[in-house]
């Protein structure tokens, strides 16, 4: 109708408020789904009542707050109607409230009479404050999206015990393809074993576990593509290292395509094994915080021939060794490589010289124990960054750098500042 209008005065005219009110809700489901939560809510204040955008069938594409819908609590006053009009083909569910809101009682009875059938995304922050909503909601059987988090220490009384009983009840939820889990605290890696109950699990990151045990029970999950593997956290440490010969376990997982592993300490051609054998489908490869890395992971990494990006981060706090130049010709095997992070891993700027058959690299980030003067920038644009051919951006990371960028020709070069446990974009 709107296509036809423009056709009819012959510009690009939006369609007057009368041709857009006349649309149906059922049409307009149509148009909002391509509208974040944002651009919903300025159409609804630029439009007329006419054109129905506050019906709660055109949200469900959305995500909805539990912890804010009124017929989850306790204080209810909806009707079952006007809860199935807000949770009818709802797909995302989020808790962001540390103070629980939902009365387990009306989350049950929702579930009991599937009118949660078609939730398949949950968040939920705090995680440990809704033990019990969370053991409900892992009855629903369409759930693919799970993503936990929690704020709660190790002294937080009592919060060790709910976590521990969060992570029991998601091996329960066999439908799981995506699960996340980051915690402050750390729980023990034997908790773990509730993996081992979801074979179809495709992206896996967990964030605050002992992983000095428990990686075995990873090694059945033959569908992962994505590996993201913290030991311990940015605020607590583990006194055990991973063990990396546990690691052989995962040599089953030959789908996986991105590997992140941070804090893995000592790691060497041993612990990188699953990930290099032939045929190689990692992709991606972050090596975060991983102390005392040793040079024989580079042989390993260099046979990882599909490699698009490689990235060694680590601060200046973190203990590393200097790679020497023969252990850096490894890597010219990845002639697919178009990003590449080094991390205070090179001695010098001039090291650089020996990736020579980096030939696809696009995007370089360097971080050096001695920080580089303009004098050395333009000594490494002029005589050694010419041999990456396709390079169009280096990133210069120091801890007390300014963010600024500048341009020479095809060239980017950015000055950003890194510390220990930043999140820095590396592609």
């Amino acid at each position: 109708m709107m296509r036809s209008h423009s056709a009819a005065t012959g510009s690009d005219a939006p369609p007057s408020s009368a041709a857009a009110s006349s649309l149906s809700p059922h049409q307009w489901s149509d148009v909002v789904q391509y509208l974040t939560a944002d651009e919903l809510k300025e159409l609804r204040l630029a439009g007329s009542k006419e054109m129905h955008l506050a019906d709660p069938c055109l949200t469900s594409h959305l995500q909805l707050r539990m912890d804010k819908a009124p017929f989850f609590s306790a204080a209810n006053n909806s009707t079952l109607s006007q809860a199935k009009k807000w949770l009818t083909n709802r797909r995302r569910l989020v808790v962001n409230h540390a103070v629980p809101k939902m009365c387990p009682y009306r989350v049950a009875y929702l579930v009991a009479n599937g009118l949660l059938d078609s939730v398949s995304q949950i968040v939920i922050f705090d995680c440990h404050a809704h033990r019990r909503v969370f053991a409900l909601l892992a009855q629903l059987p369409n759930l693919e999206s799970l993503r936990l988090a929690s704020h709660a220490s190790d002294q937080e009384e009592g919060a060790m015990d709910e976590l521990e009983f969060i992570v029991a009840s998601v091996g329960r939820v066999h439908s799981l393809k995506h699960l996340d889990i980051e915690f402050d605290c750390v729980i023990p890696g034997s908790r773990l074993s509730f993996l081992r109950g979801l074979q179809g699990l495709q992206h896996l990151r967990l964030r605050g576990f002992d992983l000095s045990d428990g990686i075995r029970s990873m090694g059945g999950l033959r569908d992962l593509k994505t590996l993201h593997l913290c030991h311990g956290n940015f605020y607590s440490s583990p006194s055990n290292d991973v063990n990396e010969k546990d690691l052989i376990n995962l040599l089953s997982l030959t789908n996986v395509n991105q590997v992140h592993l941070e804090g893995f300490d000592c790691l060497s051609e041993t612990g990188l094994k699953p990930f290099s054998t032939t045929p190689a489908s990692v992709k991606r490869l972050v090596l975060k915080h991983c102390q005392d890395l040793n040079d024989d992971c580079l042989p390993s990494i260099g046979r990882m021939e599909n490699l698009t990006s490689l990235h060694f981060v680590h601060s200046a706090y973190d203990e590393v060794p200097i790679f020497d130049i023969e252990s850096l010709h490894h890597i010219n095997a990845l002639v697919a490589l178009k990003s590449l992070s080094l991390f205070y891993v090179l001695e010098d700027p001039t090291d650089l010289r020996a990736l020579w058959g980096l030939t696809s690299l696009e995007t370089l980030n360097i971080a050096l124990e001695d920080e580089l003067d303009e004098e050395d920038v333009d000594y490494l644009r002029q005589n050694i960054l010419p041999m990456f051919g396709s390079l169009r951006k280096l990133r210069i990371f120091s801890e007390e750098s300014m963010c600024c960028t500048c341009r020479h020709g095809k060239l980017e070069i950015e000055y950003a500042p890194f510390t220990f446990g930043d999140l820095v974009y590396l592609e």
